[in-house]
């Protein structure tokens, strides 16, 4: 992959992660609704400036939207806070029906 589809890839990524439409970092950074747009569909590249913007909005370094080896696009996504919260939401619906099964029984005899 080359450098700017590297580029083009992980800012989709990471934009898509920071929970931001394009039109939406487009404003974010000061430019117009399309700009980011541009960049994701087109062979427009960003000046470093603009890189540097962008790279603040999103909270990561700039090196993260070039990274190759490991790009976020190839990685499996894994949030493990979203996992322990998955997991300990599942294990309260699992107590609570199983508690309110054996009061239900207790009181019932």
């Amino acid at each position: 992959m080359s450098v700017r589809e590297n580029f083009k890839e992980n800012l989709k990524y990471w934009r898509n992660k920071a929970g931001l439409t394009q039109e939406q970092l487009s404003e974010k950074i000061g430019y117009g609704l399309g700009y980011i747009s541009e960049i994701e569909s087109r062979n427009m590249f960003p000046k470093p400036e603009t890189i540097d913007a962008i790279s603040r909005a999103l909270g990561i370094s700039a090196a993260q939207l070039f990274e190759e080896k490991g790009s976020p696009v190839n990685a499996i996504k894994f949030d493990s806070a979203d996992f322990v919260r998955d997991v300990a939401d599942e294990l309260y619906d699992r107590l609570n029906a199983s508690l309110i099964a054996y009061f239900e029984q207790k009181l019932g005899q």
